[in-house]
Order: C-alpha cells, then structure tokens, then sequence
C-alpha cells in the first residue's frame, strides 16, 4: 500500500480510531459484515442520523475528539465527518475530511445576522476510498432535521459523491458548493479555530462556543 493512503489509515489525536470506545462502536456496527462498502454504509447512516446536528461548535480540542463526539452523540459538520473518519479507519477503510464553503439558501435569518453571510466556511465532509476510488459524504444532516425543515436527504451510495441537495423538497434553493478546499489526511485544533477566527473574525474575541457549518 502506498504510503500516502497509509496517511489516510492512521489514528491521531482528533481522528483516534485506536480509541476503545471507537473500536467497541466499529464492532457493533459492522459486526459479521466483511464488505468494506456495507460497513461504510452503517456507519454512514449511524453518524448522520444517532449523532444530532447542531448549529454550534467546540470550544477546546477535546470536542473535536472522535471519541467525545461519539461519546455526547452531538456535532456540527467537522465533528461528525471527524467521527465518521475515525470509524472508517478503524475499519481498515482509508478516510480523509474534505472542507467546502458553502452557501445554505435556507439559514435562518438570525444566524444570516450572525455570520454576516449565508456561506458556511470550511465544511466538512468525509472522503472514503472506496472500489478503487475517493469519494465525498456529507453525514451532517440528521433525518429528523431533514424532514422538520422539508429538506433532501443525503444517501449512501459507495460508487458516487454523496453531498447536499442543491434544493429542498419543495424546488427551493439550499445547497451551492462553492469553494472545493480539497482532502486531508488529519486536522487540528489549531486550524480549525484559526480559520474559523478568519472566517468570521467580527465573532471574536468572543471565543467559546461559534457558531458554524
């Protein structure tokens, strides 16, 4: 195997796949299964709909912790496609976090006011490698939220990019992609803070909790 895929196989301090609580949730998950597309699919709609979406971010390098997502069973993009990493990896599929900008047509006025725009810096999605080939998923949104706001699930399939519908259910706007950022093998704290803090710069010094994709 080539080294750089081997990059996208590694635990690391966010994307801990080595964690016990990583390792026991991978298990049961894929247990008795031996298709790396099946397992990809179970955890694929185990971390879009068990873990909740929520328009709020970490404050600390711990939240962003696979292993705390998993354990608080909450998140914003970045945390759910770290934790989706992290399950993958454990099961021996090669997985990166793949950051967007965005633009969401249906954010909420006062989050408009808060961010000062309708696009969403740096969000993030899962790549797998899959059947010889990477694609992207966007596990963010939970099909309880979907389906309260009248949006257009995300589903599973391992042979194409599985990313946000550019409408809702109604032909309404919601979705552009309109920065790619590209794959990488691993992220930390640091950057996700700094280039939040460059993102929204009139949010800070106000640190704690930001709100975010």
């Amino acid at each position: 195997m080539e080294t750089i895929l081997l990059d996208y196989l590694k635990a690391t301090r966010l994307i801990n796949a080595d964690d016990d609580a990583i390792v026991a949730k991978k298990r049961e998950l894929t247990r008795g299964i031996d298709d790396p597309n099946e397992k990809a699919r179970r955890i694929f709609y185990f971390v879009r709909d068990q873990i909740r979406y929520v328009f709020r971010t970490g404050a600390s390098e711990r939240a962003y912790r696979a292993s705390m997502i998993l354990n608080q069973g909450r998140g914003f993009c970045t945390q759910k496609a770290i934790l989706f990493c992290s399950l993958a990896r454990s099961c021996g599929i090669p997985a990166g976090i793949y950051f967007f900008d965005i633009a969401d047509h249906t954010l909420p006025q006062n989050v408009r006011q808060l961010l000062g725009s309708n696009i969403l810096f740096w969000h993030g999605v899962t790549a797998l490698s899959l059947n010889g080939n990477w694609f992207r998923f966007d596990a963010t949104l939970d099909r309880k939220l979907v389906e309260k706001n009248k949006l257009i699930s995300v589903e599973f399939d391992p042979n194409r990019d599985c990313l946000m519908s550019s409408i809702t259910q109604n032909g309404t706007p919601h979705i552009e992609y309109i920065r790619d950022h590209g794959m990488v093998a691993d992220v930390s704290f640091q950057q996700i803070s700094d280039r939040f803090q460059q993102s929204y710069p009139h949010l800070f010094p106000r640190r704690g909790q930001l709100f975010c994709s």
